[in-house]
């Protein structure tokens, strides 16, 4: 091949700086150096008459000179044409510019004759050094401007066809230069027409050119048709658009040209390449009109493709010119960085467009239709228009509120814009730190997510920005710690190495501590202790943390020895590795052996010296078992540390709380009978052991809520034997023979009959008997969770035994405990901290109007974290092996047949399987419930005080193992389902019939509702409609669809099984029987309406409600159901029905129509509505607390707020008829905002309406005043009749300090005259209107 020639460097910038004349310095060359060897003799016209005007051209490749200035040159060759003494215009003009063309046959002539001038040395009249080139000059002769401009096009075909490298000098864009802005155009159509014969017939390189200089060589009245020629051109040759359309935004249209145009460009736009987006934008942001913004802006981010979507490769804007080897697919995120600023720009500089961006993006209501570009644009707009900050952070909210920014769509835009998300980094930053902050958890978690997303996808110095922001968060309030260490945590165990970069930042942060809880302690402790002891370069931070873990150790105060415990506990997790596999090589494997004994020594030392430090506390004892349980359960430990502490934890387990007893041995008499009871060995006559708890408690009970009590071990006995069961079933591979004698050995604790005289005994000696009641049923309960995975018969008989004592047990605390006041449980709960207040309870009388709440079957329930059995040990022994794994084979048959089923082993009795699933409901709802928003005063009740063990799975983790379970749910649900239709069936259809409602029945009745609030749980998790979390929202939709269309569910999509699980729940509400299990069934079909694919199920979900709506329902005694519980089922119910209604105002009416017409036309004292019996005097409130949220969706009609206001009629009436104290405060509740949107919104309508509509608006009008002037005088009577009765808990509150030891006699008197005085109220209130 021959080789390639110079290539020009010219580009058309600098062919302009050369040709046009400007004021340089002067660089010139005198006439006397321009040496006669120099210059170029033309012998033509035009030679002769050029050089007559003071232009010298010369040989060679130096430029041509000019000895005078260019417009004294125009003026003496303008002479010379018109005074020629042979020639005559036109002739002289045509034989001068063939001249010219026989002269620039020479390409280097052709090149100086287009570039600039220089001007000679001694000419001092010069505009400057350089003037324009020898054809702009004559160009501008108006008599050789249409023969040259023929020349100069046919010279540009010619050099656009030849060689990319034949010539020196780029000359289509030099001529293309000199034609640029000339003073006059003699021939502007022939001009243009010459201009798109050029771009019809030149390469597409010089048609680039062509185009791109086009708004600056033709006339403005040719701008329609040049414009229509691109436009054609666009539609063909998608290579030129940058070109085309940067040449349409400067040619001046009329406005019916501009918008075909810009309506062609629009459509598309879906079509355009990477590389031309960000000119095709620009062209239309530029272009848009205010009144059309909207429109246009949604038609952009619907139909654009930004560049980081689009799989194939695409050029780089550097090489897009240059070369034409496609660049690989990491040059798009360039293009996709200069579109985004073309988009900032325009916003900031037209302000509509950046409002008009922020509707379209809010209106979108799909996730399907959520596309990366709304979150770019928010984030640029949130940092390029300050003014708009708050309504983007409003959009983020309710963005992330409506589902449409999930972690799933989030993850995709930072996959694919990484470098988009950078150029805006900084607003990406206060946007993640804003919505982490939010009281929401829904929305907090999405802010974690954005730091987690900066965090993977970013990289660079991004991450440490990140990381370093979300140590700042730890100064926030508990709820957004919370998240921030959750946040940590996850990243630092996922993601350890990238972590590791940035332990000495987190390091830092254990100044903090002390301003920290100890849950939020523990989750920075292990995040720190993880990375510190992840590298070997960590070497001195690892010295660091020994140190500080042995001072916190000897420290006086408990909180900084609990400090230490946790952070020993951590150290020894990460200290030592697990054991090395078999297939490393010899060498590698004994520098690790080498490793791993140096550091299991220095770990058992660590143990060791916490042991030693906690001898004396045993509270930090308990915790730092507790911790070691957490790891035993969680991580993989070194076996032969785990050897080690399950030896320890074993001996002193023994030496502390086991004892051998003989079968004629007499035990302590004081201060009450103790016998060994409890026990499931009753075979074994000779020495057993025995659990040593009754003597223990008793000498620790005098001093256990002193500080002394520090020195008892007691409190560390559940701890100490769950640390120690997890550790045998590590190293037996599940296998508790070693310890399952504690399984059925007695328990030494107060003789029956010391209980049954519980009213006797002085209240130091009830303290101590319900202690050891505490503990006994704390230590059933981990002697359930140890065992029920056991697979040998015996064991689970034994595992039954102790479940039924434990409903035993607590059955009887709960009929203790109220009998002593001021009872403070023992502590089951170790990681609280120091300052948390003890709860007590007390029996002192409560004021007047409020009963004391007692507990009924779990032990009195106080808001402290230990003062019922649900949450001393319910959810502290919470462990993957949850209590609900025992089978659960209810008895549903007659009441013969359940008793003995209730005896028979291996079966459950009814109270039994309430019990494990009241149990399972409560993981269930902490751990996949709905988080509730957070108090910006912070949260004094940590949610999670008794799940530590449970919290260490992920509610993925969770919804996953109980899958195994759905199938039986459903097998005992269909069993009860038929239990009760066959005596419904029975019964002739009779719902309270006298053996439907009866004490038998009432525990089948609850069983049923928690059977139902499980499905209803594991339905409601959000989680189920993530992409990650699809396979088990399948494995559970195929499990409950089976039970109804058999194995064809394995072929159904998941829209098929959606709707047979829909249809399968939808059976059961014909045989529910109470209102409680029929709003779970209701609650758990809108959660499966709100899944993902599937067939709109609004009709059969409204007929379920309406019949349940329209049944009677009744209490296990048979009478009318009624109560707080019953309105709010009622609520509930009435709530979901108009929240689903397509009208809702339209079964609002049909409510009150066909109920509360009805309802006012009975005249017995049991007022009810035929066609609606749920409708009765005690329900109407939760009506009337309905009405004003259904009207949302219908503001405009006057039709619409005409039947609103009859409803508000209706019940305003209801209340006028019916006056109670419930419903007096649901109206002043719930009144005010439905007055307020009737002002907001049906006062505009009724202005508008009332020309054609008066008599219609004049009549909603006196509907509503009538129904207005009521409630005004209803509130007046509320605030006296308010001010009465603190007159009179003032005086009564005197007489009861005088009287302090009658106070359950007054009470009871107290309340009789507080019926009778509200009852005269309600007399007397509605006798005045």
């Amino acid at each position: 091949m021959p080789p390639r020639k110079k290539r020009s460097i010219l580009n058309s910038e600098d062919s302009e700086e050369l040709i046009l004349s400007s004021q340089r310095k002067k660089k010139t060359v005198s006439n006397k150096d321009a040496n006669k060897s120099d210059v170029l003799k033309v012998d033509s016209l035009f030679g002769e008459l050029v050089n007559k005007a003071g232009y010298i051209m010369r040989k060679g490749d130096q430029p041509n000179l000019l000895n005078c200035d260019q417009a004294v040159f125009h003026k003496d060759l303008l002479y010379n044409l018109k005074s020629h003494s042979v020639y005559r215009l036109p002739e002289i003009a045509e034989k001068f510019v063939r001249g010219l063309e026989d002269h620039i046959e020479d390409p280097l002539r052709l090149k100086w004759s287009l570039l600039y001038t220089q001007t000679v040395n001694d000419c001092e009249t010069a505009r400057g050094g350089h003037q324009d080139s020898l054809v702009r000059l004559c160009l501008n002769i108006e008599e050789l401007q249409p023969c040259l401009i023929q020349l100069l096009t046919e010279k540009l075909l010619e050099a656009a066809h030849d060689d990319e490298g034949s010539n020196a000098a780029n000359i289509p864009n030099l001529i293309l230069a000199n034609l640029k802005w000339l003073d006059y155009i003699v021939d502007s159509d022939t001009l243009t027409t010459k201009i798109v014969e050029i771009i019809e017939g030149s390469p597409l390189k010089v048609q680039q050119e062509v185009v791109g200089n086009v708004p600056n060589i033709i006339n403005d009245a040719n701008h329609p048709k040049m414009a229509e020629v691109l436009c054609n051109l666009y539609d063909t040759t998608p290579e030129l658009t940058p070109a085309i359309l940067d040449s349409l935004a400067h040619l001046t249209l009329p406005k019916e040209n501009l918008a075909e145009v810009f309506h062609s460009v629009l459509k598309t736009l879906h079509a355009a390449r990477a590389e031309h987006l960000h000119v095709i934008v620009r062209f239309l942001l530029t272009n848009t009109q205010r009144p059309m913004a909207y429109q246009v802006l949604s038609d952009i981010r619907e139909k654009i493709n930004l560049p980081g979507d689009c799989r194939p490769p695409r050029l780089s804007p550097k090489k897009s010119m240059s070369s034409s080897i496609p660049a690989s697919s990491k040059s798009d995120p360039a293009y996709e960085t200069i579109l985004l600023n073309n988009i900032k720009m325009t916003s900031i500089t037209n302000k509509f467009l950046s409002a008009n961006w922020l509707k379209a993006i809010q209106d979108v209501s799909d996730v399907a239709s959520v596309n990366p570009i709304d979150l770019l644009m928010l984030l640029i707009l949130y940092e390029a228009v300050p003014s708009q900050r708050h309504p983007i952070e409003s959009i983020f909210r309710n963005k992330i509120r409506a589902g449409l920014f999930t972690d799933t769509v989030l993850g995709k835009i930072f996959a694919k814009h990484a470098a988009a998300l950078k150029e805006n980094f900084e607003a990406l930053k206060k946007i993640s730190s804003l919505l982490l902050r939010s009281p929401e958890p829904l929305v907090s978690q999405i802010g974690a997510t954005l730091y987690r997303l900066s965090f993977l996808h970013l990289g660079g110095h991004y991450r440490q920005e990140s990381v370093l922001a979300l140590l700042k968060h730890l100064g926030d309030s508990s709820a957004v710690r919370h998240t921030t260490l959750t946040l940590l945590s996850a990243l630092a165990h996922e993601h350890t190495a990238d972590m590791a970069k940035f332990s000495i930042f987190l390091k830092g942060s254990m100044e903090m501590l002390d301003e920290l809880s100890m849950r939020e302690v523990k989750r920075l402790l292990d995040v720190v202790c993880l990375l510190v002891f992840s590298n070997k370069s960590h070497a001195a931070l690892q010295d660091e943390l020994m140190i500080l873990v042995r001072k916190q150790l000897c420290h006086s105060d408990p909180k900084y020895k609990h400090v230490g415990v946790l952070t020993a506990a951590l150290i020894v997790k990460n200290m030592v590795g697990e054991d090395d596999g078999e297939s490393s090589t010899n060498s590698t494997l004994s520098d690790r052996s080498i490793m791993n004994t140096t550091a299991l020594k220095d770990a058992e030392n660590l143990l060791c010296l916490v042991m030693s430090s906690t001898s004396t506390s045993p509270t930090a004892a308990a915790l730092f078992m507790d911790e070691l349980a957490n790891i035993s359960l969680r991580e993989i430990m070194n076996n032969k540390l785990e050897e080690f502490v399950c030896d320890k934890m074993t001996n002193e387990f023994q030496n502390n709380f086991v004892t051998e007893i003989e079968p004629d041995a007499h035990l302590p008499q004081e201060p009450f009978a103790m016998v060994a009871s409890w026990n499931l060995d009753t075979d074994n006559k000779d020495t057993a052991i025995a659990l040593n708890l009754a003597p223990l408690v008793v000498k620790a009970e005098s001093s256990r809520l002193e500080p002394s009590d520090k020195k008892t071990k007691l409190v560390y006995i559940t701890p100490q034997f769950r640390l120690l069961r997890m550790l045998e079933c590590r190293i037996q591979d599940g296998d508790l023979v070693n310890i399952d004698a504690l399984l059925g050995c007695p328990v030494i604790s107060p003789a029956p009959e010391v209980l049954d005289n519980f009213d006797s005994l002085v209240a130091t000696e009830q303290h101590t008997a319900l202690s050891c009641l505490f503990y006994t049923v704390n230590w059933f309960r981990e002697l359930l969770n140890a065992f029920v995975t056991q697979k040998d018969r015996e064991i689970k008989n034994r595992v039954y035994k102790r479940l039924e004592q434990v409903i035993e047990i607590e059955s009887l605390i709960a009929k203790l405990v109220p009998k002593c006041s001021n009872y403070v449980p023992p502590i089951a709960v170790f990681d609280l901290d120091s300052s948390t207040a003890m709860p007590t309870i007390s029996l002192s009388k409560a004021k007047r109007g409020r009963k004391q709440k007692t507990g009924k079957g779990k032990g009195t329930k106080g808001k402290g974290k230990k003062a019922n059995i649900e949450t001393t040990q319910l959810g502290t022994q919470a462990c993957s092996q949850p209590v609900s794994q025992v089978p659960l084979s209810l008895a549903t048959q007659s009441q013969r047949n359940k008793e003995a089923d209730k005896n028979s082993e291996g079966q459950l009795s009814l109270p039994e399987a309430e019990f494990l699933l009241v149990d399972l409901n409560c993981k269930l709802e902490h751990v996949l419930g709905t988080s509730k928003r957070a108090s910006p005063l912070g949260n004094s009740q940590e949610k999670s005080i008794g799940h530590s063990h449970l919290d260490l799975f992920s509610p993925a983790e969770v919804a996953q193992h109980i899958i195994q379970i759905v199938k039986p749910l459903c097998v005992h649900m269909e069993k009860i389902s038929s239990f009760f239709q066959t005596m419904i069936a029975d019964n002739d259809g009779i719902i309270d019939a006298p053996c439907l409602f009866t004490e038998n029945t009432k525990p089948v009745i609850k069983v049923n509702l928690q059977l139902f609030t499980t499905i209803y749980n594991l339905l409601s998790w959000k989680g189920l409609q993530q992409e990650q979390n699809k396979e088990t929202l399948l494995s559970i939709l195929r499990i409950i669809a089976k039970k109804l269309e058999g194995d064809v569910v394995s072929s159904m999509d998941q829209e098929e099984l959606i709707s047979t699980v829909f249809r399968y729940l939808s059976n059961f509400h014909a045989a529910i029987v109470d209102l409680g299990t029929a709003t779970v069934l209701v609650q758990t079909l809108v959660a499966i309406d709100g899944l993902p694919q599937h067939e709109d199920f609004n009709d059969s979900l409204m007929d379920v409600m309406e019949e349940l709506l329209k049944k009677e329902w009744y209490t296990t005694g048979g009478e009318r159901d009624k109560g707080t519980l019953f309105h709010h089922h009622l609520h509930v119910l009435l709530q979901e029905y108009l929240k689903q209604s397509k009208d809702p105002l339209k079964h609002m009416g049909m409510l009150c129509s066909e109920g509360l017409d009805k309802f006012h036309a009975e005249i017995s004292k049991d007022h009810h509505s035929d066609t609606f019996p749920t409708l009765n005097n005690g329900t109407n409130k939760s009506l009337s607390s309905i009405n004003s949220s259904s009207m949302e969706d219908s503001r405009k009609r006057l039709l619409k707020w005409n039947t609103a206001i009859k409803i508000l009629h209706t019940l305003v009436t209801v209340l006028k008829n019916y006056y109670t104290k419930q419903m007096l405060s649901t109206c002043l509740k719930f009144v005010r905002p439905f007055l307020e949107l009737f002002l907001r919104s049906a006062m505009p309508v009724m202005d508008t309406c009332f020309r054609h509509h008066s008599q219609d608006v004049l009549v909603l009008l006196k509907s509503v005043q009538g129904s207005t002037r009521f409630l005004q005088n209803l509130c007046t009577h509320s605030k006296r009749g308010e001010e009465r009765e603190s007159e009179e808990e003032g005086n009564e509150e005197e007489v009861e300090e005088h009287d302090a030891h009658s106070d359950v006699e007054l009470d009871d008197e107290g309340d009789q005259e507080s019926n009778v005085d509200d009852d005269d109220k309600a007399t007397d209130y509605s006798n005045s209107f």
